[in-house]
């Protein structure tokens, strides 16, 4: 397994032992699921690669404790169904059991992983797709949360009078730009570009694959000179243009932000991608088109 197709995270060598052990055990499974992580990342972006390798590994590794499969080739209809029934019952991070939202993640990504496969016709492939459409858990039809006119306001004034000027330029930024957590984080140290008399900010590579263009409202533009001029320094060293002497912005920090901000505004709990749901439909509200 290369290490390109192995994913970050917070146990890197929990994640490199598992797959030793399946390439010791079931080297054809190993070498299969290598080589499909290495063949997607060429179309698919990172955090998608990290879905389908944590799949992958979660099924190999079930299947040589289970079964006496060890080519993927070799995987039933049968092993599948076991193999969803034993997912339900995982714990989760946030709860007894993995989310809906994660089960039909991990099972997504062995759907597509044997569509693939066989598509491409490798030589270890299922005759047919052992994973099927209806094994992917229901997602209850609710419409995004957003915050209402009279909640938004009393948000953006509470962050316009903070007294940490990153507290402002974290609200005011996911609110009138419709950023993702992610997204926001991820911003080099030049995303904020002229263009006429414009200014836009560059967000890079998301779940589109290419950087796209936001404008950016005039007040904004004000409050992203003045931090640039302030810590010029420290965005220059981590070639993010959220950093500042505490470092670059991380995805919890920015969570804590938004969070802190809302409790302080007597809103009650906001997380970061409500924002962008409340620009869309504010958005929509004045007669823009979906």
């Amino acid at each position: 397994m290369s290490a390109a197709a192995q994913p970050a995270s917070t146990a890197p060598d929990k994640i490199g032992d598992d797959w030793q052990t399946i390439a010791a055990l079931a080297p054809q499974m190993a070498s299969t699921m290598g080589r499909y992580l290495t063949q997607a990342s060429t179309f698919l972006a990172p955090r998608s690669i990290d879905a389908a390798s944590i799949a992958l590994r979660q099924l190999a590794l079930w299947l040589l404790e289970h079964t006496d499969v060890t080519a993927i080739g070799a995987v039933t209809r049968n092993d599948i169904e076991d193999f969803t029934l034993w997912l339900a019952d995982q714990p989760g991070q946030k709860g007894p059991v993995l989310s809906d939202n994660t089960r039909s993640q991990r099972i997504h990504m062995l759907r597509a992983f044997f569509a693939r496969i066989i598509e491409w016709d490798w030589d270890d492939a299922p005759r047919r797709n052992p994973v099927l459409k209806g094994d992917l858990p229901s997602r209850p039809d609710s419409l995004p949360k957003f915050l209402d006119d009279a909640a938004a306001a009393k948000l953006m004034a509470t962050a316009r009078a903070a007294t940490d000027p990153r507290d402002r330029l974290v609200v005011e930024l996911l609110a009138r730009t419709g950023l993702r957590a992610r997204e926001a984080t991820g911003l080099d140290a030049d995303a904020v570009v002229r263009v006429g008399d414009g200014h836009w900010l560059r967000v890079p590579v998301g779940k589109l694959r290419n950087d796209r263009f936001v404008p950016l409202h005039p007040q904004l533009v004000e409050l992203l000179d003045d931090w640039c001029a302030t810590n010029t320094d420290h965005i220059r060293a981590h070639r993010r243009l959220l950093a500042d002497h505490r470092g670059a912005l991380s995805y919890d920090v920015l969570h804590r932000i938004v969070k802190r901000t809302a409790k302080r505004a007597g809103i009650g709990h906001v997380h970061p991608h409500q924002l962008r749901h409340t620009l869309a439909t504010q958005a929509i509200n004045r007669g823009m088109r979906l």
